[in-house]
């Protein structure tokens, strides 16, 4: 049976909020197992209406907040760093790729690079406190040196 089994990747979003189990059986109105006792979870909701409840450590490996557009940068960000990563050790996995291949993977990850970069400083604009901006003086986003001295 292992042999039919294919890998899915999904993404969806939900509504949740902290809720013990013991609670959680309440408002859900049956037993919830095999989770233990008094276990931290959440209570998830989603679009469809479907209620349910998830462990702590389960829930928080597969969900991040997303309640804000920094949240929701920061979560594009760090798939973006993990893309990056995964690329580079393909870059340095030698006789793995073509020579092609290798070239136009290191141009992928420059533009990666350029993407996080922009989505660096969106989200520290959006996070720094802006002083009073004139005429004469430009706002955080666009002046001043840029990483690595540009």
């Amino acid at each position: 049976m292992e042999a039919n089994f294919k890998t899915y990747t999904g993404t969806k979003t939900i509504k949740a909020m902290p809720m013990g189990k013991a609670e959680a059986e309440k408002v859900l109105g049956k037993s919830i197992t095999p989770a233990t006792a008094g276990m931290d979870g959440y209570l998830v909701e989603y679009p469809d209406g479907y209620r349910s409840w998830s462990p702590k450590h389960v829930f928080e490996n597969a969900y991040r907040i997303s309640e804000t557009h920094v949240d929701r940068m920061k979560i594009e960000l760090a798939d973006l760093n993990e893309r990056i990563c995964k690329a580079t050790r393909a870059i340095s996995t030698f006789g793995a790729l073509s020579e092609d291949e290798r070239w136009q993977l290191k141009r992928q990850l420059e533009a990666m690079h350029n993407y996080a970069d922009v989505l660096y400083d969106r989200i520290r604009c959006a996070v720094e406190p802006r002083s009073v901006v004139s005429s004469e003086s430009p706002c955080c986003c666009s002046a001043g040196p840029k990483k690595g001295g540009e």
